[in-house]
């Protein structure tokens, strides 16, 4: 603890904070220190730029002994039993599986009734060749209101729409003077 507490006071001694006669003192007494120091400042010049990086002849050698220290984590893939048989899979297939049988259900009951009607309609295009169209258009070419209730009084007839067409070009012609007059007599005034 001692140790850590003393390179971070080393590392703010080297950027010029917390400069004092205590951390002097044992920096030239401390070799570990002194080591500390140096590597430090060698850092501080890389990350600056100031130097070219010098690794010296031990480095690979020291590399390979750190990597040979450190320990082998293996990490491997859980196996699909595994993978089966956690929480969250198990929520997961509980969530989903009233979904999927409702899709494949869906997707049974539409192809089902495609396919109803494309033998249907093979069969009748056969048999009834001269069986005319529905005509969904009334003799009189209005169209109408599809309710047994509805009023037939309040149907708006061609007359009616001309005579609103022409209230509007009225309304509109009006407007259209008023605003003409309107923007003469501003353009007036500002002169």
């Amino acid at each position: 603890m001692e140790f850590t507490m003393q390179k971070e006071l080393l590392s703010a001694y080297i950027d010029g904070e917390q400069v004092g006669n205590d951390i002097t003192l044992e920096l030239c007494n401390d070799a570990e220190l002194q080591q500390s120091w140096s590597n430090y400042h060698v850092i501080r010049s890389v990350m600056r730029d100031e130097s070219e990086v010098f690794l010296g002849a031990d480095f690979t050698a020291k590399m390979a002994t750190l990597i040979d220290q450190e320990d082998a984590i293996t990490l491997s893939q859980p196996t699909p039993d595994e993978v089966e048989n956690l929480p969250f899979m198990q929520k997961l297939k509980a969530l989903f599986a009233p979904m999927v049988q409702v899709g494949v259900a869906a997707g049974v009951c539409l192809v089902a009734v495609l396919g109803v009607q494309s033998f249907n309609a093979n069969n009748n295009a056969q048999t009834t060749a001269d069986t005319p169209v529905l005509q969904t258009l009334p003799f009189s070419n209005n169209v109408q209101e599809v309710s047994y209730n509805a009023p037939t009084k309040d149907a708006v007839t061609q007359e009616q729409l001309e005579q609103k067409n022409k209230r509007i070009g009225a309304m509109l012609q009006s407007y259209e003077l008023q605003r003409r007059v309107y923007a003469d007599s501003v353009q007036n005034q500002q002169h």
